[in-house]
């Protein structure tokens, strides 16, 4: 079931994962369901969708596109990562959809993750989003996407990543799509709300967001992350965001939360400080 995270221009879909010690991304001993998600930008008659989700929420992914895409069935995407986690669903949403535009980054081909016959028709909608120059089927560095005239996501390359990754901000919501970074909102039960939006019940600790940051990121207790605390710091105030959307995790909606989790996410960065 789709959750409206900004109207009908921002839907975020997808499902959710048990954490019962299987789950490989976050800290030991995490307990409840963490969201899976993947969005759909919506202005007008563009859409683009911001990853793909996981494989086993295909069916979800696919019922929520059938019910919120125009009679046409065309859309464009933007992957965050050329991670399964991100890229899964490709195969199955190209084999059901028209898709218009692909937009990727990094070494990794996204067409390696399935052998059906439309990957060559896609690999001619494919562009490039980090490489400068030409060459094979890059292109030139697309600094933004078009989501329909007089809307763009802009694409931020974060310093916080492991594997060649990016951000996207789009101004006209006020969203940030953070990719893996933030990911450590999870909920309770799995039909609860995939949204933390009241600063009154907000119950995330410093030491769960810690716990989660190092689970993906291992060497940050060892390592000086002055200049991801500084770059990090330096975007939110620039962008001054009003909702953060990670590939994983609660969306987090409302200036005096995304400060807070972000003093959070600061605070983690410097652990010799704590």
């Amino acid at each position: 079931m789709f959750t409206k995270v900004h109207e009908d221009k921002v839907i975020a879909l997808g499902g959710t994962i048990p954490l019962d010690g299987r789950v490989s991304w976050v800290p030991a001993g995490a307990t409840g369901f963490q969201p899976s998600n993947c969005y759909l930008l919506s202005e007008g008659s563009g859409r683009l969708l911001v990853d793909t989700g996981l494989a086993v929420h295909s069916q979800e992914i696919l019922d929520d596109l059938v019910e919120l895409l125009d009679d046409d069935g065309r859309l464009s995407m933007f992957f965050t990562r050329s991670e399964m986690d991100c890229v899964s669903n490709l195969e199955p949403i190209a084999g059901k959809f028209d898709i218009e535009r692909l937009f990727t980054g990094g070494a990794i081909n996204p067409f390696d993750a399935f052998d059906d016959l439309s990957r060559l028709a896609l690999r001619g909608r494919r562009q490039q989003i980090d490489q400068k120059g030409e060459g094979g089927d890059s292109m030139a560095r697309t600094p933004e996407i078009e989501v329909a005239p007089g809307r763009h996501l802009t694409i931020e390359s974060p310093l916080l990543r492991l594997l060649p990754t990016f951000w996207g901000w789009d101004a006209n919501t006020g969203t940030i799509f953070t990719s893996d970074t933030f990911t450590h909102g999870t909920m309770t039960s799995p039909d609860g709300s995939r949204i933390i939006d009241s600063l009154s019940q907000d119950t995330t600790t410093a030491k769960q967001v810690a716990e989660h940051l190092y689970a993906k990121y291992e060497w940050i207790p060892r390592a000086t992350c002055e200049p991801l605390r500084e770059w990090l710091s330096d975007k939110f105030e620039t962008l001054a965001p009003e909702t953060i959307a990670p590939s994983r995790g609660c969306v987090i909606r409302g200036r005096e939360l995304i400060r807070r989790h972000l003093d959070f996410m600061l605070a983690a960065l410097a652990p010799e400080k704590a």
